[in-house]
């Protein structure tokens, strides 16, 4: 009895880490809206930074400009495809110590705007994100 628990539960983690690729149909289907602007990208930032860290009025960060891609939180999920930008983002903790920098990522999409942790992707960041234009 124990062995097939533990059978079933190795069998539901692998299934979990396995992840559905994109393929080039999903990328030629793909609808974008217009690139955003950089007062877009800051609001939209400086937004998730104020309600997800300890310190947010003090931390330094540089963005790189939009760049077309897809991705997706989990990776049996569909992707999602948009502009996405990479903050790294220097925090400090609430005595205002600096914690060090952290990269996170905002994808820009017709639906919405998205905000990902790459800490907390599992199966490797491959498997959630990836830029159009390294997609050959």
């Amino acid at each position: 009895m124990m062995k097939t628990k533990l059978l079933t539960l190795l069998s539901v983690l692998l299934l979990g880490a396995c992840s559905t690729p994109v393929t080039q149909s999903e990328i030629a289907q793909a609808q974008f809206p217009a690139q955003p602007k950089q007062a877009e990208i800051y609001k939209e930032v400086n937004a998730y930074l104020k309600a997800n860290i300890a310190n947010p009025d003090t931390p330094q960060k540089e963005c790189s400009p939009p760049r077309k891609a897809w991705a997706r939180q989990n990776s049996d999920k569909p992707a999602n495809f948009g502009w996405m930008v990479v903050c790294d983002v220097n925090v400090k903790n609430k005595d205002g110590s600096p914690v060090g920098m952290k990269a996170y990522m905002f994808l820009f999409t017709k639906n919405g705007n998205m905000a990902y942790d790459p800490t907390t992707f599992i199966t490797g960041i491959n498997n959630h994100v990836q830029f159009l234009d390294l997609i050959k």
